[in-house]
This record gives C-alpha cells, sequence and structure tokens, in this order.
C-alpha cells in the first residue's frame, strides 16, 4: 500500500500535459456516449419486450391448463355423448363444472353401453372421479396461498361472421374465431378501448345502463341486448371502419340426423379491445360465454396455431412467477390424483407465443453482444491514453523503480487509471440517459416531425416507447464498463512494469 501511494505521488503529476488532457476528456466523452447509446437501447428493447408479453397474457393469461388426450378418452368424458342426461352431446369443460351430476349414466334411462368405452376411474368409495371440479378445486386452494391469482375456463369457437358497417353502408364478412369473454381476467380492462358514446369506467352502477362494455370499479359489466349477442372486436375492425353498435350475424353449422343446418346468430358491436401483435388476435371475437359453449359444442373447431381450444385460464400478476406457480398446479393435480388429464403449460410455450418469446431471446443475446463490442472498441481509448502517459513518465517510472517500487505497484496505477475512467464515464453516461429516457417522448415527436411520418409504428410499439431505465441493462453497464477499461489499461500497465531504469535513465 505505501509503495502504491509513493507511485501514485510520482506518476500523478500537477500539471497535464495539453495533449493528454485532451486525450483523456476525449476518451471519458467517448464512453461516456457509447454508455448512454446501449443503456437508452437497452432500456427501451427491454420496455418494449415486456410490454409485448404483458399483452401476450392479458387475454390469454401467462398459465394455461388444458385437457389432455387421457381426459378426451377417459369415460367422464366420453359418456356423455352416450346418455339422455347430457342429450348425447359432449361437454365442456364449463358445463361439467356446473354439471350436479358427474356420472349421466343411467341404466333404466341409457341404453347399454358399449364394450369400447373405457372403464371409468372411480374412488376408493366407490364414486366416479371427476377431474374438472378437482382441477378446479385445487385452483381454489391455490387461490388461498395466492390471493392475486385468479382463474376461468374458456372455450374457442369458429363462425363466419358478416357485420354492417353503418358508417359507410357496406359490410365486411370474415372466417372468425369466438372466444369466451374472460370477465374474471383483472387485466381485461387495460384491453378494451373507451367509447365515444360515454365512459367506460363507473364507481357505482349506472341507472340507464349503456349499451356496450363498462365497468364498476374495474369490474366487467356485459349489457343486455335483448336477441342480439354483445360482441368485442378487435380494434383492427375500428380502424377498418366499424363503431359501437353496429349489427351483424354469426354464422355456423349445427349437425342433425342425416344434414347440416346453418344457424344463424345476430350480434351488436358492444366493445373494442386490443390483441396486442399477434395476427390470430385480430380474427378472435369475444362473446358470452353461453354462446362459444354452444358453438363450441355444436361445430368442434381445430386452432390455426395448435391452441386447445378448451381449457382454463389461469392469471398471476408476477410473470417472473409464472414457472413456479405452475409447478405448484402440477403438484396440487398430482395430490388430486387427477394430473395425468391436465397440462399445465406457461405462456412461454404457448403455440403462438413460443416462437416469438425465442425471437425477443435471440434479439437480446444479439443486443448484448453488440453491446460488448462497442464497449470494447470504446475502451480502445483508454489503451492509447495510457500508453501516451507511459511514454512521457519512463523517467519517473524509472526512479520509482530505482527507488524499490515493485512492478505490480506501478502495473496497479495504469490499471487503478482505467477503472477511474471507466467509472466515471459509466455514471456520466447514465445520468445522460435517464435524461433521454425522461425527455424520450419529445425526442421521438421531433424524430417524427423530421420524417414526416410516424418514427415508430403504434401497432407494434404502442401509442408511446417505454422510458423506464432498465435495472437488468444498468447492472450490465457497471459491470462491464469498469472491467473492460481494466483491460483496456492491462497493455499499457504490463509496458510501463517492463521499463528498465539503466536504459531509461540513459536515454534522458
Amino acid at each position: 500500500m505505501f509503495e502504491l501511494t509513493i507511485a501514485l505521488k510520482y506518476l500523478v503529476p500537477r500539471k497535464r500535459s495539453l495533449s493528454t488532457t485532451l486525450i483523456s476528456a476525449m476518451s471519458i466523452l467517448v464512453i461516456s456516449l457509447v454508455v448512454w447509446l446501449v443503456l437508452v437501447f437497452l432500456s427501451v428493447t427491454a420496455g418494449i419486450e415486456k410490454n409485448w408479453i404483458k399483452k401476450l397474457t392479458s387475454l390469454h393469461a401467462p398459465i394455461r391448463l388444458s385437457p389432455t388426450q387421457d381426459y378426451y378418452n377417459s369415460y367422464f368424458y366420453q359418456i356423455d355423448a352416450l346418455t339422455a342426461a347430457s342429450h348425447y352431446t359432449y361437454k365442456t369443460i364449463g358445463e361439467k363444472y356446473e354439471s350436479q351430476i358427474s356420472d349421466p349414466f343411467f341404466p333404466d334411462v341409457d341404453a347399454e353401453l358399449p364394450p369400447y368405452l373405457p372403464p371409468a376411474d372411480r374412488l376408493n368409495n366407490g364414486m366416479i372421479r371427476d377431474p374438472v371440479k378437482d382441477a378446479i378445486r385445487s385452483l381454489t386452494m391455490l387461490q388461498k396461498e395466492i390471493p392475486s391469482l385468479s382463474f376461468q375456463d374458456y372455450e374457442i369457437g369458429g363462425a363466419l361472421m358478416h357485420l354492417f358497417l353503418t358508417s359507410s353502408s357496406s359490410s365486411l364478412s370474415q372466417m372468425s374465431y369466438l372466444l369466451s369473454i374472460p370477465d374474471q381476467n383483472p387485466y381485461f380492462h387495460d384491453l378494451c378501448l373507451p367509447p365515444a358514446e360515454g365512459p367506460l369506467d363507473f364507481d357505482l352502477p349506472p341507472e340507464i345502463p349503456p349499451p356496450y362494455i363498462y365497468f364498476v370499479q374495474k369490474k366487467l359489466q356485459i349489457p343486455d341486448l335483448g336477441p342480439e349477442i354483445p360482441a368485442i372486436l378487435p380494434k383492427n375492425y375500428k380502424d377498418s371502419g366499424a363503431k359501437f353498435g353496429d349489427r351483424g350475424t354469426l354464422s355456423y353449422t349445427t349437425p342433425s340426423a342425416g344434414s347440416t343446418q346453418e344457424q344463424r346468430l345476430p350480434f351488436r358491436v358492444a366493445g373494442f379491445y386490443d390483441p396486442g401483435i399477434l395476427s390470430v388476435g385480430n380474427k378472435c371475437i369475444l362473446v358470452p360465454q353461453e354462446v362459444s359453449r354452444d358453438i363450441y359444442g355444436s361445430t368442434q373447431t381445430f386452432s390455426p396455431d395448435g391452441t386447445p381450444t378448451n381449457g382454463i385460464f389461469v392469471w398471476i400478476n408476477e410473470l417472473s412467477k409464472a414457472e413456479e406457480i405452475s409447478k405448484k398446479i402440477t403438484l396440487l393435480l398430482e395430490e388430486a390424483g387427477i394430473s395425468s388429464y391436465w397440462k399445465v403449460t406457461t405462456y412461454e410455450k404457448f403455440e403462438f407465443a413460443k416462437d416469438l418469446l425465442q425471437q425477443f431471446r435471440s434479439d437480446r443475446t444479439l443486443l448484448l453482444l453488440i453491446a460488448v463490442i462497442i464497449l470494447m472498441v470504446a475502451c480502445c481509448n483508454i489503451i492509447s491514453l495510457l500508453v501516451l502517459l507511459v511514454n512521457d513518465k519512463k523517467k519517473e517510472i524509472a526512479i520509482l523503480q530505482s527507488m524499490g517500487a515493485s512492478f505490480k505497484s506501478i502495473a496497479a496505477i495504469f490499471g487503478f487509471c482505467g477503472i477511474a475512467m471507466g467509472v466515471i464515464s459509466c455514471l456520466l453516461g447514465s445520468l445522460l440517459a435517464v435524461f433521454t429516457l425522461h425527455n424520450l417522448d419529445s425526442l421521438v415527436s421531433f424524430l417524427s416531425k423530421i420524417q414526416g411520418r410516424a418514427a415508430f409504428n403504434p401497432a407494434f410499439f404502442g401509442n408511446s416507447l417505454p422510458n423506464q431505465l432498465s435495472w437488468e441493462a444498468f447492472l450490465f453497464v457497471l459491470i462491464a464498463t469498469p472491467i473492460l477499461s481494466l483491460l483496456a489499461g492491462l497493455i499499457p500497465a504490463i509496458k510501463a512494469s517492463r521499463i528498465r531504469p539503466s536504459s531509461s535513465l540513459r536515454s534522458e
């Protein structure tokens, strides 16, 4: 420590040359600008990714329970098509849960069971095992442990939509997927677009309910439109001219004894929602659950991306705990003896999301690699500065060595200079990044005016870019910059430690 103090006294000059000062300032400035650029870029991209994942999981939930093939092949599911109590039709998960009986077979009413029907899965007391009620019971138990957790069953059906646009006296026709309205979804409010006809939120139930969806203390309220079905459309229909109150029909086929019949259900546009960036979301219409159940039971719909058409959505408030909570759900299902009937999946493995999330991870890795390369190039300025300083201080270094200073002490001085420059640059760049993020909207508006159009497409980036500093990016910069600065200072440090006092003093 004493040697290091003496070395600092000799090597740090009271008056530095103009060239050394300018190079030092330029090196710190260059590294600071790189730190600023890396922090702003990584913070914005991390915020965009977080917003995309939030939209992705707001409607479809971060955790999903879907029936397995064992469920569909089981006596519990197959028996509904053979019994009068089930009207000889398969039941959805919601209908199974609401049913008062788990086994609808009555020997006095129903025909003899066929031999190909699998045996019933029964408990020790002889009662049939009910995987739906047991699954809901397990989720209810977990809800007591995690109050923020909420869940709801869903169905996806298909129908041909005819929408009549009052604004242009024209119509739109499109094959659409029908998803049951997620009225238990705590984040559905953030997806709904406010109507121009009136408010979306109410503190108390209004005396005259509006003819569109609204929220009373964040609780979804679906209007009663008589024979018409209230439907919530993706916002791209609104961009195409659809308005609140527009009418249309949903057409689907139902099998009969010898043919199929077309069914038409009248609907009225009762709201619009933001489906995020997914193309499949632009084709998904939200309808009341009883409608989606009827259509799902009449026509078996196949999802275009492999998403299960019937299951249970589970919402949580912390996406980082999705994997942990999914393991708890799996454990509860195993304890109930129904794990073979259910597949628990997190949003990272959803059919329509896994490719997008994998691309997010690849982009994040690539961006970090580019950031490291840029920082390495910026820190190379330190090498030039310290090499110049070594050449200017050869005499002082030689004197210190002749006084007994070790090679390690001299090398540590230049390594310390590199770290100090890295830390100063990191702090300056971070302050500049915080200031830039705070005024990011003004910067984006300026760029848009220069280009004459929106600098960032709202469909992909939202109405405004994220302006919060990413702590992961800040931690990365705070660690990487001093380390790279130290590595950059090692080359001049090694050169300084190899100076020989005799040859250096003789040359002077």
